[in-house]
């Protein structure tokens, strides 16, 4: 037993063992074993602006992952940092 649920019994006992069997520690093992549901409109909770925005800002940076490496490159081997690739041509 954890301490914090030592101490959470002792402070609440029957409520707080209560809601400790029908809740879990690990995610979603209350749902798998039965002890929760979710509710039939759950979906809403994902579908909101700021997570939609967050998942295609993660996945447009994961697209452009190879491009932003190319110009990376591009600009490390240039002649506009030292020791790039232009530096004989530009006369420095």
């Amino acid at each position: 037993m954890w301490h914090g649920d030592r101490r959470l019994e002792a402070e609440h006992g029957d409520a707080f063992r209560a809601v400790k069997e029908r809740t879990s520690v690990w995610p979603f093992l209350a749902i798998l074993d039965g002890r929760q549901t979710l509710p039939p409109d759950y979906y809403k909770e994902l579908v909101r602006a700021p997570y939609v925005l967050i998942a295609a800002g993660t996945l447009a940076a994961y697209k452009a992952h190879p491009y932003m490496q190319a110009g990376a490159a591009l600009v490390r081997n240039t002649g506009l940092v030292p020791g790039g690739v232009l530096d004989g041509l530009l006369g420095e």
